[in-house]
């Protein structure tokens, strides 16, 4: 019966493997998942969507449908990276806020991207930029 001790030692070798690896810390510098629901991650997010906006030629702005990656990196301040799904509202940009402004639903005025957004803060001088900002029609 050497099968299912041996094969329950090893289950049981991997568990606490798993388990360890959950205590080790992340690589300072590298890429962690972020937390969209984190209040840094939704300013960061808020601050890309509105140069996006400032930055359009469209009549209408444009609001957060969906939030498909969120990833931070600590950098000499935070870097975040998302990847969401925006869509063209029916309010004009004169509306300070986006968020409960339904979309279009017929075309041609109605329009979804996907966007890639790179945020850079500098939390503790108050720094904030946008160093990417790439979306494509889908």
């Amino acid at each position: 019966m050497a099968g299912p001790r041996s094969f329950l030692l090893l289950l049981l070798l991997a568990l606490a493997a798993a388990a360890h690896a959950e205590r080790i810390p992340r690589l300072i510098g590298g890429l962690s998942e972020a937390n969209v629901n984190d209040e840094n991650v939704q300013r960061a997010l808020n601050f890309a969507l509105r140069e996006f906006n400032q930055a359009s030629n469209d009549k209408y702005g444009s609001r957060v449908f969906r939030v498909l990656e969120a990833k931070k990196q600590l950098v000499a301040g935070i870097k975040y990276i998302f990847q969401v799904e925006i869509g063209r509202t029916t309010c004009t940009k004169s509306v300070a806020d986006f968020s409960n402004c339904p979309d279009h639903k017929e075309p041609p005025l109605k329009k979804h991207s996907i966007c890639n957004f790179e945020v850079y803060t500098i939390p503790w001088m108050g720094k904030t930029n946008l160093v990417k900002s790439e979306c494509r029609d889908i």
